[in-house]
């Protein structure tokens, strides 16, 4: 997410539209991540709350996708839509399914190790961004690895919670 918040505007003028144009646009990540926020909410308490979690990262690789393909704003507004559904549908999406897998004494130690370690891949994938647009005058890579991120992470909310997690912090949950 760390792209969208520092290398927006500058990937819109890429695509010939001004930076106030690519600020309006970037606007409705708001709007997006309210609506998303709320719809993915309501459909994980019906059908389920990992389920919901891989498709808001399935969401993200897909809005990386259309930001790929973008030829203009209107392209460009409609990746940035999908991703911002997904913006802050994760953030309680995966408390909930870490408090599910790993019971509620150890939510606060696991959410709050997740939300330390998160703005270090943050940071580094804005530096990252701009270190690819340097060298090759391009974002095409940059948006890859996000696309490629959003897959792995659906990929790990997907699989079965086992491995290194559930030895650090055997499941309390019954």
């Amino acid at each position: 997410m760390g792209f969208v918040n520092a290398h927006f505007i500058a990937y819109t003028g890429d695509l010939g539209v001004t930076g106030i144009q690519g600020a309006y646009a970037l606007a409705t990540v708001g709007i997006a991540g309210l609506a998303g926020g709320l719809g993915f909410g309501f459909m994980a308490d019906k059908y389920g709350r990992r389920p919901l979690l891989v498709l808001s990262f399935i969401f993200r690789a897909l809005g990386y996708t259309v930001l790929l393909t973008a030829n203009g704003l209107p392209m460009a507004i409609l990746g940035i839509v999908i991703i911002g559904s997904s913006w802050t549908s994760v953030i309680s999406l995966t408390g909930t399914v870490v408090s599910d897998t790993y019971g509620l004494r150890r939510l606060g130690t696991i959410y709050g190790t997740m939300f330390t370690v998160m703005p270090f891949g943050a940071s580094a994938s804005v530096w990252l961004a701009g270190q690819i647009y340097d060298s090759s005058g391009s974002y095409d890579k940059a948006l890859w690895i996000s696309l490629g991120m959003g897959l792995l992470a659906a990929t790990a909310v997907a699989m079965p919670s086992t491995g290194l997690a559930k030895r650090i912090w055997p499941s309390t949950a019954s």
